[in-house]
């Protein structure tokens, strides 16, 4: 189910949006093919624009929305299917080539699309809101010590207890009263020391709370490390296996081919050898018949040559040194005949030339070529080896 993203005009689109010109919206689509998808339409109108064309079929669409950028799956309710599994292979497709998106929607019906919905998940507030940059808040003085922030990251020590307080608790406003008696200065100074001693030991319990819980993501991190290791160790291990399986496979085939091109060649050559010692029997048996004045080879052979260019049917004689050639084996005299005797300068196939099987030429050296075919492989083998007797024969 792949799908052709190769539209010039998607590319075109798609950069003007990313790049903040005045395009902010664009849609593709499918324009009645099956997997080539192009662009539809575009414009500078945002999400209202790009709803109002929003049509009852498979749709992609790609928006921009104060520097944020929203993948669309638009999916009529109207759509098959089939139609609907193949959008939704095409539309990872689409957000692969659309990678500057930070969120991607599915919709039916342009309801789907508000832009109360989109902002939201876009995390944006309505469009005339502006993010506000928090002031610093002045620490306020409180009647009695509650519980203190969170502290630096270092556990206080027993020598520093008193400024750890202070540093991370605003300042009761519990005072002494120099006039009130004896007793009761007593008292509030007790008061004093044990909400400071009480802010202390809030702050060391929050302090080592959240030591705790920054060990523990990191031992979470090195245990998710450890096992991106492992696992990016045993794909290596594989690949290196694979490799080495392939690189085996390659060999084997490789051998196997280069022994079969061997045995080709031994093949040939006992082939050749084999045709060779044929012909040499041939020609042997041949110059036997000859020198007893008997026909060396009769039979029938298609011809074409001595002045007419359409294949004729004869019989033929090889007798001696000449062949002659009849309409057929009744006749009494020959049609034509051919002196073999130091005129043959040739005999060659002509499967090639004539696209015929068991075709040959025999060229002569002082007339014109004739050409041949035998209705078998066993008679063009004989009649080559009788004629051939006579090549650069003087």
């Amino acid at each position: 189910m792949s799908c052709d993203l190769t539209d010039p005009e998607i590319s075109v689109a798609y950069e003007a949006i990313t790049s903040g010109q005045d395009t902010n919206w664009l849609i593709l689509g499918y324009h009645d093919t099956r997997d080539k998808i192009s662009l539809y339409s575009k414009g500078s109108g945002g999400l209202e624009e790009l709803r109002n064309n929003l049509k009852e079929e498979v749709l992609y669409g790609f928006l921009r929305i104060e520097n944020r950028f929203v993948l669309l799956t638009y999916v009529s309710e109207a759509v098959s299917g089939v139609r609907r599994a193949r959008a939704l292979v095409h539309g990872r497709a689409v957000g692969a080539l659309f990678k500057a998106h930070q969120i991607q929607i599915s919709a039916s019906t342009p309801n789907d699309l508000t832009e109360a919905n989109v902002r939201n998940r876009l995390k944006l507030g309505e469009p005339s809101e502006r993010p506000i940059s928090p002031s610093p808040q002045t620490p306020k003085r409180i009647q009695n010590l509650g519980n203190p922030p969170s502290s630096t990251n270092t556990p206080p020590s027993p020598s520093s207890s008193t400024n750890l307080s202070r540093s991370i608790a605003p300042q009761p406003e519990v005072e002494v009263d120099d006039s009130a008696p004896p007793s009761q200065q007593q008292q509030q100074q007790q008061q004093l020391q044990q909400q400071q001693q009480e802010a202390e030991r809030r702050a060391a319990v929050e302090e080592a709370e959240r030591q705790a819980r920054e060990k523990g993501e990191r031992e979470q991190r090195r245990a998710a490390e450890q096992v991106a290791r492992e696992a990016a160790q045993r794909r290596a291990m594989e690949e290196v296996e694979k490799r080495k399986i392939e690189a085996a496979d390659q060999e084997r085939k490789e051998k196997a081919a280069a022994e079969a091109r061997a045995k080709a060649e031994v093949d040939r050559k006992a082939r050749e050898e084999a045709d060779r010692k044929r012909n040499e029997e041939l020609r042997t048996k041949f110059a036997e018949l000859e020198k007893s004045g008997k026909v060396t080879l009769k039979g029938y052979i298609t011809v074409q040559g001595g002045g007419v260019y359409f294949w004729k049917r004869r019989f033929f004689e090889l007798r001696g040194k000449t062949l002659y050639l009849y309409r057929d084996e009744t006749d009494k005299l020959p049609i034509s005949k051919l002196d073999l005797d130091g005129q043959v300068s040739g005999v060659t196939d002509a499967q090639s030339e004539v696209l015929i099987l068991n075709s040959f030429k025999v060229d002569f050296k002082s007339a014109e070529s004739y050409y041949f075919f035998s209705d078998d492989k066993k008679n063009k083998e004989q009649i080559v080896a009788a004629i051939g007797r006579y090549v650069n024969v003087k």
